[in-house]
């Protein structure tokens, strides 16, 4: 079923219960009317993008273009400029849903195209709209086995099956959640699919602060926490109260190192595992709190399944390093582009270009990437998009882009460019040139010409 589909079984069954928390506060019952009314100026079929910050209304919104039949093209709040630009272009929406706040920052890049900062109410659709298992509901842009920005399809009843099998491996009965990133994320995503699932409350923060999320925490009780190791690290650094409800605590999408881990235990009393996923694969697999002594990635979930694929083509044994395969009931349907969604299948296994070992009791760690690409602060970053910007300058021979190490907040891109001409302040220029155009996380931090790119 679509996400919708298991908001309008719980206002069913749990009609009274508290499903959103944060600027508004909704029941099931509540949520799903109000989401009913806004699907009702959408079409089966229709592409919607969704650029918004975190909020109620936010997720309102979601849930209303899966309630339509329509498919959401789900746009982090951060992207700006040409990049914005180029997937509005690139997805041809029938409606852009946006804050207020992001139209003005990016009103020039929006013209042209129908813009509404919220949904209008017409009737209600009574009941949520039911897709085929094979068409698309979801599009991201985070295509990072191809390792440009690129359609990423997905079907929205596969969608819920990745929420349920990751909710069956967490062991919780309920789940009150706190969603810290974007929905544009397999992260965000994930967060909301799990509390779905179990029919739980969400609270929802517009942006991280570890003072808000202390006070909802201890608040509602909150017992499930997903998030990015840097949130863990902050919370070291500035919390000042208890976190006594939080019964699961899970990091992902960047490097968690021990130093996160033992000072959160230390100071909270608290578990970190981890979850593995990616854009393409959504979330494969999950570290249980029994097998909390190592920092891995944990176990396959239910109905996932992985093998590591050494360099030679033989399927590695315990220790050895290969490249992930996963095959899965809710992989990507594939890319925009059918040469590239086949170069990244292999008779149905999806090759993640992540590097992995596992041991004897099943645990996979990860050992990094055959993939270009580079993670900050948890967000893809691809250097092949960087390059392309920097070859439409016309002093550029050649490029290439490479991440520099940034501590825990991953590496940051620095650009090796061979010039036709040199003259002096060109580095600067270039750095001006790529960044005026991109988004904060993917801002170049250096340029650097050489005389040859290797």
């Amino acid at each position: 079923m679509s996400l919708s589909q298991l908001l309008y079984r719980w206002s069913k069954e749990r009609p009274s219960r508290t499903f959103l928390l944060g600027d508004r506060q909704l029941t099931y019952s509540q949520a799903a009317e109000e989401v009913a009314k806004r699907a009702s100026y959408l079409s089966p079929g229709q592409t919607v993008v969704h650029l918004m910050f975190n909020s109620v209304e936010s997720i309102l919104t979601y849930l209303a273009i899966f309630w339509a039949g329509a498919k959401v093209v789900a746009v982090d709040p951060l992207t700006s400029a040409e990049d914005l630009r180029f997937i509005l272009e690139d997805s041809n929406p029938d409606l852009v849903v946006v804050d207020k706040e992001i139209e003005e920052r990016e009103k020039e890049h929006l013209k042209g195209f129908k813009v509404v900062n919220r949904l209008p109410e017409k009737n209600v659709i009574e009941k949520p709209y039911e897709y085929r298992d094979d068409e698309v509901g979801l599009v991201w842009y985070y295509a990072g086995i191809a390792g440009r920005t690129m359609q990423v399809l997905h079907s929205a009843k596969r969608l819920e099956l990745n929420g349920a099998a990751l909710y069956k491996a967490t062991g919780l009965k309920e789940v009150n959640s706190i969603l810290t990133v974007p929905l544009a994320h397999v992260l965000g995503n994930s967060v909301l699919s799990v509390t779905l699932e179990a029919g739980g409350s969400m609270y929802v923060m517009k942006r991280f602060s570890v003072e808000e999320a202390e006070e909802a925490i201890n608040r509602y009780s909150l017992n499930f926490l997903a998030t990015v190791p840097m949130v863990y690290d902050s919370f070291i650094e500035k919390g000042t109260k208890p976190l006594n409800s939080l019964e699961l605590c899970i990091s992902t999408a960047a490097p968690l190192f021990p130093q996160t881990v033992e000072g959160f235990k230390r100071k909270y009393g608290k578990q970190i595992v981890q979850q593995y996923g990616f854009t393409e694969g959504l979330v494969i697999t999950f570290q249980p709190p029994s097998d909390g002594d190592v920092i891995s990635v944990g176990k396959p979930l239910p109905g996932a399944e992985v093998k590591v694929i050494k360099q030679d083509g033989g399927e590695a044994k315990p220790g050895e390093v290969g490249e992930l395969w996963v095959k899965a009931p809710w992989l990507m349907l594939g890319y925009k582009y059918r040469d590239e969604t086949e170069r990244v299948f292999k008779d149905g296994w999806l090759r993640t270009g992540d590097l992995m070992t596992y041991d004897e009791r099943g645990l996979f760690y990860f050992r990094g990437v055959v993939k270009r690409m580079i993670k900050y602060k948890g967000y893809p970053i691809f250097p092949r998009d960087l390059e392309e910007i920097l070859k439409t300058h016309p002093l550029v021979e050649d490029v290439k882009v490479i991440g520099e190490d940034a501590g825990q907040a991953g590496q940051q891109p620095v650009a090796l460019v061979k010039v036709r001409e040199k003259k002096e302040g060109l580095e600067n220029e270039l750095l001006e040139y790529v960044n005026r155009k991109v988004a904060f996380y993917k801002k170049l931090k250096a340029v650097k010409v050489v005389d040859k790119v290797e």
